[in-house]
């Protein structure tokens, strides 16, 4: 199987004190992609995977203080601003919130079952990609 690069990033830049729109990370996801491209020694595929959202209450007391209720937004406008930058840089694109929630624990990683549904979906889209069977979305 060839290598597959793969970029799952955004939850900690909504983080309330970068007070970052999905919009201005995903502009940070772009310069990645771009800078990744440029300086490699070979064309490489990629598969961008927005992150899941953050949970209803991330914030609050005894989870984690650096995230708030304007977080929890951010993180469900990421996959849309994600999606635009991969269709820009020709690359595949999995949204992580379609088949997985963030762990009741924290509000914000993903559980074993959830870590179990990433890989999965991860692997049908890599399997759908390689067979042709999906576009570059």
């Amino acid at each position: 199987m060839e290598e597959r690069p793969s970029f799952m990033l955004g939850t900690n830049d909504c983080k309330s004190h970068y007070r970052a729109s999905a919009s201005l990370i995903s502009k940070g996801l772009d310069q990645v992609i771009r800078k990744a491209r440029l300086n490699a020694s070979q064309h490489f595929d990629l598969l961008v995977i927005s992150p899941i959202h953050l949970g209803h209450g991330v914030g609050e007391p005894d989870f984690d203080p650096e995230f708030d209720e304007n977080s929890e937004v951010v993180s469900r406008n990421l996959a849309a601003e994600y999606r635009k930058v991969a269709l820009q840089n020709h690359a595949a694109f999995l949204n992580a919130a379609d088949y997985a929630l963030p762990s009741i624990t924290d509000r914000e990683h993903l559980d074993e079952k959830g870590h179990a549904a990433m890989a999965d979906a991860i692997y049908d889209k890599i399997i759908a990609l390689q067979k042709g069977l999906s576009n570059v979305i």
